[in-house]
């Protein structure tokens, strides 16, 4: 059997480095977002002050636990995560923001921010069964299921 172009869990290497690559651009996105959604946190004022601050703590935690599945994920496939905000900068699109007070700013930027990182997974997803890449898929999977609930939930909040 040849495996001289096999990974560790027996993936073709030129598609396991495709997925690294999506995977290395969505690790860059995640980490802009969760950086936001704190100072989203720390800096909303108002009378939807106790609502949001919640749901913002909620979702920077949930982030932070993705950023480890997505670097894990990296490394389970032979790559090595990025972990330098200076070339998180460099890769993703969505960009920081800061002193973000009004709460419709705030749900607004975390909405788009959602729908950009659900067509990520969605492009991610696409790599991933290309690939045979299942454990990829599977995480792919579980972000989208999160953020499309999650971008329904706060559309309905927006709208009150």
């Amino acid at each position: 059997m040849d495996t001289n172009n096999k990974n560790k869990v027996g993936l073709d290497i030129e598609a396991a480095n495709q997925v690294i690559a999506k995977l290395s651009e969505l690790l860059a996105n995640y980490q802009i977002f969760y950086t936001n959604l704190r100072g989203l946190h720390w800096n909303i004022k108002g009378d939807k002050f106790y609502d949001l601050h919640g749901i913002y703590e909620e979702y920077y935690t949930e982030i932070a636990e993705k950023i480890d599945e997505i670097a894990e994920r990296i490394v389970i496939l032979g790559g090595t995560p990025e972990n330098n905000f200076s070339e998180y900068l460099k890769i993703a699109k969505i960009k920081e923001i800061s002193h973000v007070y009004d709460w419709k700013t705030g749900v607004h930027h975390v909405i788009e921010t959602l729908q950009f990182l659900t067509g990520k997974l969605r492009e991610l997803h696409a790599t991933g069964i290309k690939s045979g890449d299942h454990g990829t898929v599977s995480l792919a999977n579980h972000g989208i299921k999160s953020f499309e609930k999650k971008i329904w939930m706060l559309g309905a909040y927006a709208q009150e």
